[in-house]
């Protein structure tokens, strides 16, 4: 139904302006925006162009370089229109600080600072992502959001809880969805329409996409539909790993009220269907030691949508800037797995979440004030449904989660920004409040899942608060040169997923409903640079862990998976360096290089000893770098670009890796490196090219503790036509 309603109002764009002239006439002025400040060089994009903006680190607008975190701002056009990516996480690969895991196609994980899945927290225009029945480890949520729709990315590395609460603490990742720019008074429409093909990936898809305006009132709007087959590796084809189908669209109205104001309605959705799991079925292609699973299909559908309704203030006065906003978002899971036997089983949830946030910010003589509130509240149903050569078998207490449960997360903010001479100084704190109510759990006490079995129904409920602060500052050495340090406390509640989860994924989990909070405190030190022809950063971070949940392997196995028990064990730490730069050789040339590279242990429970050993956390990531030669003459209708992407090995492998067989190879997941040329083209003023051979001498390669390879050699085409 949310699928018909976006279709319908598209179409109706084309007829809007009826509708709009009612809302201004067209002599009416119209606010203008503040020019964009030109800097240095970017660290993505062109050789030269505007330096890049964050709002996400500290909840307000600011040049990146004057942020004192590391931060990393990735354009839209520069994804869809030069990378060719293939999904939103697609667009976080390469990265410093961030491992990106591929379980399967569509079922894409960053890891942020050794961190991953809900321990990182991903924004949609400011609004939550994350809800309380996100798996543990790497899962395929972020996927869900479609590529075409980013305007900006911004990547935040390192714990951001004051300001966004629970689950930031490996990093927050904010897509800034695309939205119409100019608002010249009168009638104003135009378009695009996207396309992109892959070879190894025996891909399809593009895009249509319409903009305009009336006056004061903008919109914008697409439509995107995706087709995946098998993949081909570089060690052959990998059966069992297409069948894809994935229809997504958006739409946005913005209504600039006066200068002052502006009201905006958002909305989007995807539908994922078929996406499998390959690597635990027997057509999974074994690598380097790993073995295939034994079930005959794993495959998971998705369906999602999110709708925001904001007003936004931006007009001096006591309180300078603000904002309040309404969300809605839905979510749909379905897993569709059939085994040997002629057993067959669906499970999955249904879960609606409502939120509620304000933000503002005032001057005041202690300093620039930036507070506000926000309450997320979900509500989740679970299913699962098994069959036997067709024939139903015993009703199930609860899905993959708790059923008839209920999650709440609030949360009161407050951070002070003072300008100390050449320092600034940013202070926060934050209150957050979480509470889970499960109503219908099978109680891992008493044996099987039949809810008629006496004491095997139980119900969880807990609640949590948590204080947070963080303190930070940037030091202006001159105009060139800023140095930047602080620390940061996360918070992470545990979810419906970590108190009741009874699910097989990598592993076999069990309820476990006496979970406390993960906590963590971070140390950073950097320095950032933004010259005529040198754009750059490094960073140097170490992390605590503080009663962190770790899944431990028991040493059983269930119908061939390892079992896990979860415990708040995982004292320890984790490090690491990161840098990254963009030199302008000459007016044509421009080279680039990141890396990233990190060490950790932390506790886990070893079960062949009964007792606590150090280990790494899981999937922690080798070092990883890229090194790039740009060439894009000033003035040219052409680009070319020539990358080198590399990765250690990666064999500091924790017990649960160790256990991972169908992952990660028993002496870890080896070194690779791989070549990729791409170039575009511009051809007459409303249409451009751009062509990538990636994986140039088809390495047959994994990153660590993915579920399948990576494409061998495959070419890329995208097109964009604009009227």
């Amino acid at each position: 139904m949310v699928r018909v309603i976006w279709l319908a109002a598209l179409a109706a764009i084309v007829g809007w302006g009826p509708i709009a002239a009612a809302l201004g006439d067209e002599g009416d002025p119209v606010p203008v925006l503040p020019p964009i400040e030109i800097r240095a060089p970017r660290l993505e994009g062109p050789a030269a162009g505007p330096a890049p903006r964050a709002e996400s680190a500290l909840r307000r607008e600011l040049l990146a370089f004057d942020v004192p975190a590391s931060v990393s701002v990735r354009e839209g056009p520069e994804l869809n229109q030069r990378r060719l990516v293939r999904s939103m996480p697609d667009a976080l690969r390469a990265l410093p600080g961030v491992l990106l895991q591929k379980t399967a196609p569509m079922q894409s994980s960053p890891f942020i600072r050794g961190f991953t899945g809900y321990q990182n927290l991903l924004l949609i225009d400011g609004v939550r992502l994350n809800h309380s029945a996100f798996r543990a480890g790497p899962n395929q949520y972020w996927s869900t959001v479609d590529p075409y729709t980013i305007g900006r990315l911004e990547v935040v590395r390192g714990p951001g809880s004051v300001l966004y609460g629970s689950d930031a603490l490996g990093g927050t990742v904010n897509v800034v969805t695309q939205r119409r720019q100019s608002f010249d008074p009168g009638w104003h429409a135009n378009g695009r329409l996207y396309g992109r093909v892959a070879s190894a990936e025996d891909m399809v898809g593009g895009r249509v996409e319409f903009e305009g305006n009336h006056s004061r009132l903008g919109w914008f709007g697409g439509i995107s539909r995706r087709q995946f087959g098998d993949l081909e590796s570089g060690g052959g084809p990998l059966p069992g790993t297409g069948g894809i189908d994935e229809l997504a669209g958006d739409l946005r109205f913005d209504f600039r009220q006066s200068s002052c104001w502006t009201f905006t309605l958002a909305g989007q959705f995807v539908d994922q269907d078929d996406v499998p799991r390959t690597e635990t079925t027997v057509f999974s292609v074994p690598f380097h030691g790993t073995v295939a699973g034994s079930e005959l299909q794993r495959d998971h559908d998705q369906d999602r949508a999110l709708i925001y309704a904001r007003a936004a203030y931006a007009g001096g006065g006591a309180i300078e800037r603000g904002s309040a906003t309404v969300s809605w978002h839905r979510h749909e899971e379905e897993r569709d797995r059939i085994r040997t036997g002629a057993r067959q089983d669906f499970e999955g949830f249904d879960l609606t979440q409502w939120g509620v946030a304000f933000q503002l910010e005032s001057r005041t003589r202690i300093g620039r004030l930036t507070y506000g509130a926000e309450w997320y509240r979900d509500r989740v149903d679970s299913f699962r449904r098994s069959f036997v050569a067709g024939v139903p078998g015993a009703p199930s207490i609860q899905g993959p989660v708790g059923d008839d449960a209920t999650y709440d997360l609030a949360g009161v903010f407050v951070q002070d920004h003072l300008e100390l001479g050449r320092f600034d100084v940013f202070a926060g704190l934050r209150f957050n409040y979480a509470r889970a109510d499960a109503r219908r759990v099978d109680n891992p006490a008493v044996a099987g899942s039949d809810p008629a079995t006496p004491g095997n129904v139980i119900r969880v409920q807990n609640e949590w608060t948590n204080l947070v602060g963080s303190l930070r500052a940037l030091y202006r050495i001159d105009g060139c040169w800023h140095a930047y340090g602080g620390l940061s406390q996360g918070f992470r509640a545990p979810s419906l997923n970590d108190l009741t989860a009874l699910d097989t994924t990598s592993v076999v989990e069990s309820p476990a409903p006496d979970l406390k909070p993960e906590r963590t405190l971070s140390f950073e030190a950097g320095v950032k640079t933004e010259q005529r022809r040198l754009a750059g950063d490094a960073a140097l971070w170490y992390t605590l862990l503080d009663d962190a949940i770790i899944r431990s392997p028991t040493g059983a196995l269930i119908a061939g998976v390892p079992e896990v028990r979860k415990d708040n064990i995982g004292d320890g730490y984790a490090w690491g360096v990161e840098a990254s730069a963009a030199y302008r050789l000459s007016t044509w040339w421009t080279a680039i290089g990141r890396a990233g590279w990190m060490d950790s242990s932390v506790d886990e429970f070893d079960a062949a000893t009964g007792g606590i050993v150090r280990s790494p956390l899981s999937r922690n990531a080798p070092f990883h770098g890229l090194l790039g030669l740009r060439l894009e003459p000033e003035c040219s209708v052409g680009w070319l670009q020539l990358d080198w992407e590399l990765a250690g090995k990666a064999d500091r492998l924790s017990l649960r890796d160790r256990t991972d067989t169908r992952r990660i190879p028993p002496d870890g997941t080896p070194a690779w490196n791989v070549v990729t040329l791409r170039g575009g083209l511009r051809i007459g003023s409303h249409s451009t090219v751009t062509l990538a051979i990636e994986n140039l001498f088809n390495e047959n390669y994994r990153i660590h503790g993915s579920g399948q390879n990576e494409p061998g050699t495959n070419l890329v085409l995208g097109w964009m036509i604009d009227w």
